[in-house]
């Protein structure tokens, strides 16, 4: 005898609804890692773009002030009030953008918008940094830092203003790289908690990798480069260097003059 339509058990049964579940897991399980590596591509390609732009600004800022470089940062803590101070005008956060038509650091203080700094409105913005969430810390955190040892301390323990063709290979020193924020993994294993501080000047010590281990550093020439920290830094956690990478064509200078070792006495 036929069962009647209406008396018939409609829906699943447990065992369907177990299989519809491990499907909808394999397959989360197989798209979240695409997803990642999508947006990290993403994040990635903003990150080259900023930083290339801001490497090009760096020789109309030189062409405009005497063939100097921009400051690194104004005296004082590098919080907020100081960012706006007049003293932070040619520092490199600042002058900068505004060779490129944005907003300084300071100008977004000045008008109240701090909030904005974590924003795209910001060229110095990455969208793949662990900025802080939720809360408006004492000080701007850069996850783009100029390199602070181009401008090395002279015999007084002071800084000279260095200028562009001071130089000796603009195509592999670097002038900008991807900085670290508190919270962040580390690039190399030799790094310290203090060393990503999200300051407005670093060097391979504060380097990070955000991209399935990799990341961004910006040369003086207006040339990028995607590299790890291994690349930047000795197992003991001394900067890579030799005396003679002036004639290498891959190597990675830090400091004006190839043969001037960056592990010695200098900046940060």
């Amino acid at each position: 005898m036929k069962v009647p339509l209406s008396t018939r058990k409609t829906g699943f049964t447990l065992m369907e609804i177990l299989v519809v579940i491990a499907i909808i897991v394999v397959l989360a399980a197989i798209a979240f890692p695409v997803y990642a590596r999508i947006k990290a591509n993403s994040n990635k390609a903003y990150a080259l773009n900023q930083i290339k732009q801001l490497c090009s600004a760096v020789g109309n800022f030189a062409a405009a002030n005497n063939g100097e470089l921009p400051a690194e940062d104004a005296k004082g803590k590098d919080d907020w009030g100081v960012t706006a101070s007049p003293e932070a005008d040619k520092a490199w956060y600042n002058s900068l953008p505004r060779v490129l038509g944005q907003k300084g650091v300071g100008d977004f203080v000045k008008d109240g918008r701090e909030a904005a700094f974590y924003t795209k409105e910001n060229i110095l913005f990455l969208p793949g940094a662990a900025y802080p969430e939720g809360r408006k810390a004492a000080k701007p955190y850069f996850a783009i830092a100029i390199n602070g040892k181009l401008i090395r301390k002279d015999k007084d323990g002071k800084k000279p203003e260095t200028r562009l063709n001071n130089i000796v290979n603009p195509s592999n020193t670097v002038i900008f790289m991807e900085q670290g924020i508190p919270g962040e993994p580390k690039a190399h294993p030799t790094m310290s908690k203090g060393d990503y501080d999200g300051a407005p000047k670093g060097n391979a010590k504060s380097f990070v990798a955000r991209y399935t281990g990799k990341g961004i550093i910006g040369f003086v020439g207006g040339n990028v480069r995607e590299v790890r920290g291994e690349d930047l830094l000795q197992p003991n956690g001394d900067v890579i260097w030799s005396a003679d990478q002036a004639t290498d064509p891959a190597a990675i200078i830090w400091t004006t003059d190839p043969k001037d070792d960056p592990n010695g006495k200098g900046a940060k």
